[in-house]
């Protein structure tokens, strides 16, 4: 087995991934839930534009449809669980990408 192959492993039989992904595909059973995370990812997208061209009114008005709506979300069970996860295995595999670029870099020394 590679070093790849055995890190694929790794992070595949970790425990909060395993759970993540059992909350993830609960999630992804319920319509209604599944509806209310798009909408919000388009409210963001919306709200990322209205910065990046200083519409403040728009940025204020998308900001609170994004909150309420998060909210709303929030309240759904396990979805504090499935979040608190994510963050989790966001902050392991930007350590993992470390690893990795400090390895690259010492072989290029």
């Amino acid at each position: 087995m590679t070093e790849k192959e055995k890190m694929i492993q790794m992070i595949l039989e970790n425990e909060s991934i395993a759970r993540y992904r059992r909350i993830e595909q609960l999630i992804n059973d319920n319509k209604e839930l599944k509806g209310k995370i798009g909408e919000l990812k388009n409210i963001q997208k919306q709200l990322v534009n209205a910065k990046e061209i200083g519409k403040t009114e728009a940025v204020q008005s998308f900001q609170k449809r994004y909150d309420d709506l998060l909210e709303s979300i929030e309240e759904y069970p396990l979805m504090s669980d499935y979040l608190a996860l994510q963050s989790d295995i966001n902050e392991m595999l930007q350590t993992v990408v470390s690893i990795i670029e400090d390895g690259i870099e010492k072989d290029f020394e």
